[in-house]
């Protein structure tokens, strides 16, 4: 194997056994005598006996280090698997255990092989580039081609499942895709246009194509952007076809600079050159769902612009300046010929806060930070904290303190505060979370990806009068299930997450930083507080829910069109009310 092979075959484990093991959770640890192990998780194998799977770190949080070798242990002998004969064994275990027929794990490992396969290719391709990422500051663009390990608990986190390797090399933000837009010339009556109340820039699309393109318009005429591997879906469409046999719909066929570039989710794009940044629905599967946006999403972003230019919403970002939402206000879509929107062909206009200056300064995406090194090494947060313990002149173990106080204070705790005193549950996740770094620590965070934004009871009561598109029928007024979403993307998914790149045998380890996060959620918990009720959930249940991305991939469910998101969560132990040791081996 090459060292490239080697590494995503490490990664891959990596993501692999932890997602399953914070699903599948008949195993037990198991003390060995192995050569560079003393410790194996155990998953018994009827009529088999025990697949062995040595650690080199254990983890409290579940985000463990594998040492990479696998054995089956039977009555008489242990014999050493390859990662394919072991992922085949316990994917027979488990479409047993979750009654799934052999179908599912054939396409289950083709998926799994096609993650493998990208993240070798991207890692080939980019290893002098992630050198740099690991030495120098690093750019908000830099940061989103950054993440080349992608999900660290889901079991295939770089499947592109309509990509090939060209596609793949243009189009993906781990080879440092880049590329043009590709534009249409649309009749206002084929265009559906819907922006934010609040937000006063009507024509948006044709503020976009005047910074991308500068040329002009037709008369009569509306811009209208598609990504270009999407383009040629939209073109086998039957009402495109017939739009643009009418007139109706121009295909502009110019050539736009090559200066927009995928982010870390891939469907969203940036240029340093544009006001706007934009998410398009792609043709793709990428882990667990076709990446098609919905009007009903999208139009949640809307109402977010609008709740936060209310009294209320206003007052909470005064009270948050060093946070900042990036905001989703409008959207556009072709019509079909019934009137109603081609999901295929929505695009989302959103907020770029990061032109210009702002451009070069340290907006780094949590996942980033978070991930292991793709090349070996330290972690992108703890290589922060050693930045922060030279300039600070103190220890390191005081400094990865610091670097998750202030992580609490400019990103968790507004989260925090938009749930329990607003009633406006963000969804949270890694990759929905940037954080700006100077001098090695978190000074402001970010958040995007509007669309996942649900509203408590109260938070319905506190805005819905004065945002008009903020209705129950909408589907985002949630009751308590909306705690266990919130708590999975901000704690489980971001926090977490965060916290196991930050522990150190030279700095804190978990369980000191489960203390500082316990005794901050506590100090937030007041009973002054409209709405306690996510805070005594995280803090008193001895168990909470997460997303099984596993069981998600295994059954071959497209998430985004199941008709209940809870189904694939499964409850785990909850180590901020249970208290356990952890050891680093």
């Amino acid at each position: 194997m090459s060292n490239f092979q080697n590494l995503a075959l490490k990664h891959t484990i990596s993501c692999f056994f932890n997602s399953l093991f914070r699903e599948y959770q008949n195993y037990s640890f198991e003390d060995v005598r192995l050569e560079r192990a003393k410790v194996a998780i155990a998953v018994e194998v009827p009529q088999k006996g025990s697949v062995l799977i040595p650690l080199t770190k254990k983890s409290l949080l579940g985000r463990h280090e594998y040492q990479g070798d696998f054995y089956l242990k039977s009555a008489n002998a242990i014999e050493s698997l390859s990662f394919d004969a072991t992922v085949d064994l316990l994917l027979e275990l488990l479409c047993q255990h979750w009654n799934e027929p052999s179908e599912k794990k054939r396409i289950f490992v083709e998926r799994l092989k096609n993650s493998l396969h990208n993240m070798e290719l991207s890692l080939k391709a980019r290893h002098q580039d992630l050198q740099n990422l690991y030495s120098q500051k690093i750019s908000f663009a830099q940061a989103e081609q950054g993440l080349m390990i992608g999900h660290n608990f889901h079991p295939y986190p770089k499947m592109r499942e309509g990509f090939d390797d060209k596609d793949f090399e243009i189009y993906s933000p781990e080879m440092a895709g880049h590329f043009g837009l590709h534009w249409f010339f649309a009749k206002p009556e084929i265009v559906h246009l819907q922006k934010a109340a609040s937000f006063a820039t009507e024509e948006w699309t044709k503020v976009l194509f005047n910074s991308d393109v500068k040329k002009s318009i037709p008369e009569g005429m509306i811009p209208f952007p598609v990504h270009p591997w999407q383009a040629q879906h939209l073109l086998k469409n039957q009402d495109v076809q017939s739009y643009l046999k009418s007139g109706a719909l121009v295909d502009a066929s110019l050539t736009t600079p090559n200066t927009w570039y995928p982010t870390s989710s891939l469907r969203s794009v940036y240029s340093r050159q544009s006001p706007y940044m934009l998410k398009f629905s792609l043709t793709l599967r990428l882990t667990n769902s076709i990446r098609h946006l919905t009007d009903v999403e999208v139009v949640r972003g809307l109402q977010v612009y609008d709740v936060m230019n209310t009294a209320a919403g206003q007052q909470f970002r005064k009270e948050h300046p060093q946070f900042e939402i990036i905001f989703e206000p409008a959207f556009a879509a072709l019509k079909n010929t019934d009137g109603g929107i081609i999901s295929e062909s929505i695009v989302v206009c959103r907020e770029n806060p990061f032109q210009k200056e702002e451009a070069f300064e340290e907006n780094i995406v949590v996942s980033t930070l978070a991930q292991d090194n793709p090349l070996g090494g330290e972690t992108l947060i703890w290589q922060k904290v050693e930045e922060y313990a030279a300039l600070a002149k103190t220890s390191l173990a005081e400094a990865s303190e610091k670097w998750f106080e202030q992580y609490l204070k400019v990103a968790l705790k507004p989260f925090v505060v938009a749930q329990s005193q607003y009633g406006v549950l963000l969804g949270a996740h890694q990759q929905n979370m940037i954080l700006q770094i100077k001098d090695g620590l978190p000074v402001k965070a970010y958040f995007r990806d509007c669309q996942g934004t649900g509203y408590s009871e109260h938070g319905y009561q506190l805005f819905h009068q004065d945002v008009a598109s903020l209705t129950r029928e909408n589907g985002n007024v949630l009751d308590n299930k909306g705690n266990i979403l919130f708590a999975y993307y901000l704690l489980v998914n971001s926090t977490w997450n965060v916290m196991a790149a930050l522990s150190h045998q030279k700095g804190v380890s978990e369980e000191r930083l489960l203390e500082m996060l316990n005794e901050f959620m506590t100090s937030m918990n007041k009973a002054s507080l409209p709405d306690s009720s996510f805070l005594d959930y995280v803090l008193k249940e001895a168990r909470i829910y997460q997303k099984g991305n596993f069981i998600c991939s295994l059954q071959n469910l497209n998430e985004n069109t199941a008709a209940n998101p809870l189904a694939i969560y499964n409850l785990i132990d909850n180590p901020l009310a249970t208290k356990k040791t952890e050891t680093v081996l």
